[in-house]
């Protein structure tokens, strides 16, 4: 179908648009979803395969919904995808559509979006802005739901699930959920009252294969169609791809796997690049660690690593060098798979086996697929090619029986784990006032949907418990306290309330690491493992035994999770002490990306801590509302004056501070002093901030 045939749909300024973008025709998925009900009122599901057309087919009902004057809510697993959505989609305010972007804060309403048209977020951040009632919500006349098989996440499922259930509940708004192709589409259609749109259909023909002792095989649609020798190992299977102009992807089971092969490879393929001078400078610039400095010389030459331990910037860097071919080959974890769009000619599977808890086992067949979608560059491959590298006949065997002739396992509702009962009842608790009406929203849900078990006995427990808690009261109906309230509205566990309520509740003093401690003790915190030659962890344990608020002995069972909590809480302490950033990654064992994510949990909250502890009227309310902004910045209280300005980091404001300049008082007075410390440019910027501020 030519795009041209949608103007009396979209009009002629929004098919103009396409066209500028490129976009002359559409896919098959696309014209199936059309002819579907697309243009019309009809919830969908809509299952294709990665690189489908499934973000296009979005963009269409949404400037239709525009042009009818409606709103639209567009939700999105990852800050990441919020992020290159939002970007994608801001081209639409040409024909007027206002974009905006929600993400962070979880105690904000942003009413701000209230002016929007299309507005993108993640399910947490959707989710907090209906328990803190955000006005606009009840508007949104279309809900967008990406990654919709990410209900059968065990983190991330329960809250898309309820989030879709609420929604219906307040604005009945239309649905359009987006998945990958899985077998029980039928079924979340079913349970969203929705029409079922499925295809196979790719851009680029997907050929799978098994490379096992030099010799690769590939298959289509189930049938082999190549089979050929290659060389020994996976650097003649990346060497193959590169010299016919292609790019790789490799997945690798652990960070340390993907650097490792980073390195090895980028000994082979530094002659297929030009200079990368300028990208190794840009992810330096942060940070210039060890690490740092091993991914600036990857890609130097032709290669990069990508996962969860680099900063944000390092990440874009990398995908962004190689959405512009400057990078050969990425070699990542499997987190790249789900998290942003980056095709290449050639996928490798290194290992199918992950850690899970005590031992390794392999993915599932769903993880496959969604790294084996990523092969095949649309409009630069004639084919993409996804090959699961085996070490032995067995591995073969399996790779090949349950990845590329095997079949994707259903999609399965995680709602029922306590936790996310917990959590998610008490934020209903303000709605549906009885354990009757709590139990007729959770029929509303996709566990119910599935399972057709009443939630009664777990809705009573769990109800009985946050009413010990503080946090509901129940008489002849339910009513929510004002503790529960707040502890809601913060997007915690209601555990993490009752375990800062009780502390603060039994302690008028807490010290500076026994509030760290306090942080790591909820089940909000992710804490670090304890490794070998981490016996120090033990004796510092010891030592503060008598200042942190909680130690068990040493022979129970919580003695493990004891000195998980202790090590996070000191790699905090040694972070608002200034402890150079280098110095604690290696210390603690942990990568620059590691550090920022424990530090921003433990930001968000000890602001929950700051909140219930005025909301307690505790003495020491102040000083924690201080240890926010210290674990923010990475500072002691002392710079917090100058350190909130922007541009002047832990590090430039404590060279200020040693050489008298204390206060931003000083910075006005001291200026020329300041220019020769951090420089003009940041001074002045900084100095501009204080226009109005500085008496």
């Amino acid at each position: 179908m030519d795009v041209e045939e949608l103007k009396d749909h979209i009009s002629s300024y929004a098919v103009s648009t396409l066209k500028s973008n490129g976009i002359k025709t559409l896919f098959p998925p696309q014209v199936e979803s059309i002819r579907g009900g697309l243009f019309t009122k009809k919830n969908m599901v809509i299952a294709i395969p990665t690189a489908g057309g499934k973000t296009l087919i979005a963009e269409l009902a949404m400037i239709r919904e525009f042009i009818d004057g409606g709103k639209c809510l567009y939700v999105v697993p990852l800050r990441a995808l919020a992020s290159e959505k939002y970007r994608e989609f801001k081209k639409w305010e040409k024909i007027g559509a206002k974009i905006g972007l929600s993400m962070g804060d979880y105690e904000s309403k942003d009413e701000w979006l209230g002016e929007k048209d299309i507005v993108v977020t993640t399910s947490e951040k959707a989710d907090s802005l209906m328990r803190n009632k955000a006005g606009w919500l009840k508007n949104v006349s279309c809900l967008i739901v990406d990654e919709v098989h990410l209900l059968d996440s065990s983190k991330r499922g329960p809250t898309l699930e309820i989030l879709i259930s609420k929604m219906r509940k307040l604005c009945r708004p239309r649905i359009i959920a987006l998945s990958a192709t899985i077998p029980n589409a039928e079924e979340i259609a079913s349970w969203l009252d929705a029409v079922c749109v499925k295809s196979e259909w790719r851009p680029v023909p997907l050929y799978e294969g098994v490379f096992f002792r030099g010799e690769l095989e590939l298959y289509l649609d189930g049938m082999l169609k190549e089979r050929r020798k290659i060389g020994k190992d996976i650097t003649a299977l990346v060497l193959d791809c590169l010299k016919a102009e292609g790019q790789v992807l490799v997945f690798d089971s652990t960070r340390k796997n993907a650097e490792a092969t980073a390195v090895k490879l980028a000994q082979k393929t530094h002659r297929y690049v030009d200079s990368n001078e300028d990208v190794a400078r840009t992810v330096l610039e942060e940070n210039e660690g060890e690490m740092s400095q091993k991914l600036a010389d990857c890609i130097r030459m032709g290669t990069a690593f990508h996962h969860a331990g680099l900063l944000n910037s390092q990440r874009e860097a990398v995908e962004k060098a190689f959405r512009e071919g400057r990078i050969k080959i990425i070699a990542a974890t499997p987190t790249l798979a789900a998290g942003v769009n980056l095709p290449a000619r050639r996928v490798i599977i290194k290992s199918y086996h992950r850690f899970a808890g005590y031992a390794s086992e392999p993915i599932k067949t769903l993880e496959y697929r969604q790294m084996a979608g990523r092969a095949g560059r649309p409009g630069l491959d004639e084919r993409g090619e996804a090959i699961i590298f085996a070490r032995s006949e067995n591995a073969r065997k399996e790779a090949l029986e349950t990845y590329i002739l095997g079949d994707v396992e259903r999609i399965m509702s995680k709602l029922g784990a306590e936790n996310h009962f917990r959590f998610h009842t008490l934020s209903l608790a303000s709605d549906f006032k009885s354990i009757d009406a709590l139990e007729e929203f959770y029929k509303s849900t996709f566990f119910f949907h599935q399972n057709e078990t009443s939630a009664r006995y777990e809705l009573e427990r769990v109800v009985f418990q946050l009413e010990n808690w503080g946090m509901i009261e129940v008489d002849e109906s339910i009513s929510v306290t004002e503790l529960g309230d707040l502890v809601s509205g913060l997007y915690i566990d209601p555990m993490t309330g009752f375990i800062f309520h009780s502390e603060l509740s039994k302690n008028n003093k807490i010290s500076e690491i026994s509030a760290l401690h306090l942080l790591c003790r909820t089940p909000d915190m992710e804490n670090l493992y304890v490794r070998k030659g981490d016996e120090w962890i033990e004796e510092e344990a010891s030592a503060l035994s008598e200042e942190l608020t909680y130690t068990p002995p040493s022979y129970s069972v919580e003695y493990e999770w004891f000195l998980r909590e202790v090590k996070t809480a000191m790699c905090l302490h040694d972070w608002i002490n200034e402890r150079d950033e280098d110095i604690i990654c290696k210390k603690y064992g942990i990568a620059p990306g590691d550090l920022r994510r424990i530090v921003e949990t433990a930001e968000w909250l000890a602001y929950a801590l700051a909140r219930i502890s005025t909301f307690m009227n505790h003495p020491q309310k102040s000083s924690l509302s201080g240890l926010v902004r210290r674990i923010k910045y990475g500072v002691k209280e002392e710079l917090l004056d100058l350190v909130e300005l922007k541009g002047i980091g832990r590090i430039r404001a404590r060279k200020l501070y040693s050489a008298g300049i204390k206060s931003r008082i000083d910075l006005m007075d001291k200026k020329r002093k300041a220019m020769a410390l951090i420089g003009r440019k940041i001074t002045e910027k900084a100095i501009s901030q204080m226009v109005g501020q500085v008496p």
